[in-house]
């Protein structure tokens, strides 16, 4: 029978496979893991190769300028200023020059190039002429100088004197145009010299004015409302004037010098300078006229001469309606007027000063005044001077100067600083205002000599002399004189 072998079989592979399974080792359940945190990967970028950085220049700021630097190019290139000390030949005394002082003082520990002005008064004019033409000859010379225009004609024929214009107008060191154009034109041009090749021999820090006084209040007692404008008008005035005195006195005080010859050439609209600038041409037609003019006030008795002294006195105690005269004399005019009515007990008159009468539509004023000059040193000295003429006539300055002297500024900007100062001083801000007018006398050489031939002459004329003839005389007489000191 086959089936137990088939039986037995199968219980052997039955117990092979629990055999197998009892040898196996047992494993351990598998612990489950708390999930680690991972970092995040920062991943590089590619390594690629760097740029090339492209170095840019460093700002570097500009070195300030150095104050009061050389210029670098130009005519003044390399002429340093700072350090020097100019002497200034002055004739200012007084109170003035007391209250000049502490302005220069100012100067000296403000400027930026360390400039040091020092102030020396040598007196009148007539006597820093006398040291002028000496210290040309031996070179001893101050920085700067004060004098008239006809005394820089002297000391440029010497070539003793800069030509001014070179700084004036030097785009470094020199005045804007803006500022040029502030100088009243006449006060500029007064100093340009024809007979010297147009140089600029000197530079005006301030003028005065030849005008006319007037007592306002009585041209009103007289009927007359306003002062004249007009020669016709002054006549009629004048004549009252001494009509109400009827003792020779009351009109006009006539001034015979060479600036009152000057100035009524001016208002009949002419001149006694030659267009061109180098001669004298005192027999005009506005000279003629002028002076047939106060010829008839002088016949009419409504105007004379005084026998001494100045006018104001006159004008005050009211022997005068009208005199004629520098500016500079205005305080003097107000204290007679206070003086005479203190003394008497009533109200001062009101005077006031306006233009001497005209024929021309505008008046036309004389003005004159000393200039500042820049005597042949050194380079430096030179400029040092020039920058402080600069600061001298800047309008601030300019307008502490007038308070201080009682001149005019050169500059109508200073009129701003000036409004106190006018308001207190009425016929100062009527002066003032016709600087505009300004025309001004002969430069030459020769004009010292001719003023006294042209006094002389006036005088002549009011005696009874023929005006054209003396007048020709005069002016062949101030030619020759002119031609004889310029030399050939």
């Amino acid at each position: 029978m086959k089936t137990p072998k088939f039986v037995l079989l199968l219980a052997t592979l039955l117990l092979v496979v629990l055999l197998a399974v009892a040898c196996t080792t047992p494993t351990e359940e598998p612990v489950a893991e708390e999930p680690v945190a991972e970092e995040p990967v920062v991943e590089e970028p590619l390594a690629t190769e760097e740029p090339v950085a492209i170095e840019e220049p460093m700002a570097t700021e500009e070195p300030a300028p150095e104050p009061c630097a050389p210029a670098t190019e130009g005519p003044l290139a390399g002429v340093d200023p700072r350090g020097q000390t100019v002497v200034w030949w002055h004739n200012h005394s007084g109170s003035r020059e007391e209250r000049l002082l502490p302005l220069l003082e100012e100067f000296n520990a403000t400027n930026e190039c360390g400039i040091t002005l020092e102030p020396q008064n040598q007196g009148g004019y007539d006597d820093i002429r006398d040291k002028m033409n000496a210290g040309i000859q031996t070179g001893e010379l101050p920085g700067l100088v004060v004098g008239y225009q006809n005394d820089q004609a002297f000391y440029a024929l010497a070539g003793g004197l800069a030509d001014i214009e070179g700084y004036m107008t030097d785009p470094y060191w020199g005045l804007t145009a803006e500022d040029q154009a502030d100088f009243f034109p006449a006060f500029l041009e007064a100093s340009v010299h024809p007979a010297f090749d147009s140089m600029r021999l000197g530079f005006a820090p301030n003028r005065s004015a030849e005008v006319m006084y007037y007592n306002q209040t009585w041209l009103e007692e007289l009927g007359f409302a306003d002062p004249p404008t007009t020669p016709a008008e002054f006549q009629d005035m004048a004549c009252a004037a001494a009509a109400a005195n009827a003792d020779g006195t009351g009109g006009y005080v006539l001034r015979d010098d060479a600036s009152a010859v000057a100035a009524w050439t001016f208002a009949f609209g002419g001149d006694i300078l030659t267009e061109d600038g180098t001669g004298y041409v005192y027999n005009g037609q506005a000279t003629v006229d002028a002076m047939t003019f106060l010829k008839g006030l002088y016949d009419a008795g409504c105007a004379y001469f005084l026998t001494e002294g100045y006018p104001d006195p006159a004008f005050a105690a009211r022997d005068a309606i009208f005199t004629t005269g520098s500016s500079s004399g205005m305080p003097f005019y107000g204290e007679g007027i206070a003086t005479v009515a203190t003394e008497a007990g009533t109200e001062p008159d009101v005077w006031g000063v306006a233009a001497i009468p005209h024929t021309t539509a505008d008046p036309v004023i004389n003005i004159y005044g000393g200039d500042v000059m820049i005597p042949v040193t050194t380079p430096e000295t030179q400029l040092a001077s020039w920058i402080f003429i600069k600061w001298f006539t800047s309008p601030e300055i300019q307008a502490r100067w007038v308070e201080i002297s009682g001149y005019f500024p050169t500059r109508a900007s200073a009129a701003d600083f000036l409004g106190e100062y006018v308001a207190t001083n009425t016929q100062f801000g009527q002066a003032l205002d016709l600087l505009q007018y300004g025309a001004f006398e002969p430069q030459l050489i020769s004009y010292q000599s001719v003023r006294d031939s042209a006094t002389a002459a006036f005088n002549e004329i009011m005696q009874g002399a023929d005006i054209q003839t003396t007048l020709d005389a005069l002016t062949e007489e101030a030619n020759i004189l002119q031609a004889e000191l310029m030399g050939p």
